[in-house]
């Protein structure tokens, strides 16, 4: 069994602040992560990076290192425990190893299953000693023949790229074990709010690595809402449209297309334009539906409210009437 320095894997000195190793850890970590590096021997790498950091950043596991290197021990030596070691040694104040000289092991009920790091690293903190003092977040932990923990991710895409599919890049945030990484995903036509998208094997690593699981939320749009798979539009009209019916030329996501409203029409009426939602297929396409929302000017002045006035005194229509007709039923 060979020694391991720590420090020199990171490539930090051995009085480095928690800070310059962190930052020495986040660095190795982007450089060999397999999904990132070309080298032939970046994953080895990447997990012999992981498990220095795993020590150096604890404070206890990082003195019981350093009462090693005390023993004169260098990167690459053979090595054997000292006489009397047992791992795992019990500190008292200052740093300083409790009772006369003899070492104290603690109990075994801090440490989980196996581990993925080195024979070195467990004949000095325990079969499992990445366990101890990482409980809060032992989903990272990885087993020799684990598969690695699935990361889920919330992406917001454009209706336009929804509704057409294509490229977009998203970046994956750093998690421990994980550096922060790009990728390039393909967003499939049609995709609605809430559907997910599994990427094989861009999870957190393992003997066979873990998935990212991306679930879809549409950004807001200017012109257009969305329920399911149907696209839904408010097209503002005048009551003169209204009452003599128009034909207009409205937007949708494929372009613009030609909607008659038929004279009389009501507004709030829901008008269906057969095929322009989302859609993974001819088959399964949604549509896209017409709000028709009759709209006043913000201007109008006394005269022509007056001449409003006037046309409907000759009108025999009251609006609500279906009010009484609801009341006197009852």
């Amino acid at each position: 069994m060979k020694f391991k320095d720590y420090y020199q894997i990171l490539g930090v000195g051995d009085s480095a602040t928690q800070d310059e190793i962190k930052r020495a850890y986040r660095k190795k970590a982007r450089q060999y992560h397999p999904d990132v590096s070309k080298e032939s021997d970046a994953e080895e790498k990447f997990k012999s990076v992981s498990e220095a950091y795993e020590v150096l950043k604890d404070e206890k596991r990082r003195a019981e290192y350093d009462q090693l290197k005390q023993h004169g021990f260098r990167g690459g030596d053979d090595f054997r425990k000292p006489p009397g070691w047992q791992g795992d040694w019990n500190f008292g104040s200052g740093g300083q190893r409790s009772g006369q000289g003899s070492y104290n092991r603690t109990g075994q009920g801090d440490f989980g299953g196996n581990s993925d790091f080195s024979d070195f690293f467990e004949s000095i903190f325990g079969q499992a000693g990445f366990n101890r003092g990482f409980n809060s977040t032992a989903q990272h932990r990885r087993g020799r023949h684990s598969k690695g923990d699935d990361i889920q991710l919330g992406v917001r895409v454009s209706l336009e790229n929804a509704f057409k599919g294509g490229k977009t890049r998203i970046k994956v945030p750093a998690v421990p074990g994980y550096p922060e990484k790009t990728l390039s995903v393909n967003i499939p036509a049609g995709v609605t709010s809430g559907q997910q998208l599994r990427l094989r094997g861009q999870g957190r690593l393992g003997a066979i690595n873990g998935d990212l699981i991306l679930t879809i939320e549409h950004k807001p749009h200017d012109l257009f809402d969305v329920n399911g798979s149907n696209v839904i539009l408010t097209v503002p009209v005048t009551p003169l449209e209204l009452l003599e019916g128009v034909t207009l030329e409205v937007p949708t996501l494929s372009g613009r297309v030609s909607l008659k409203i038929p004279p009389g029409t009501r507004s709030g009426k829901r008008l269906r334009v057969k095929g322009r939602g989302l859609s993974e297929s001819k088959a399964k396409a949604g549509d896209q539906l017409v709000i028709v929302q009759v709209a006043v000017p913000d201007n109008l002045d006394l005269e022509s409210i007056d001449k409003l006035k006037k046309l409907e005194a000759t009108w025999k229509f009251d609006p609500r009437a279906h009010f009484e007709r609801v009341s006197e039923s009852k």
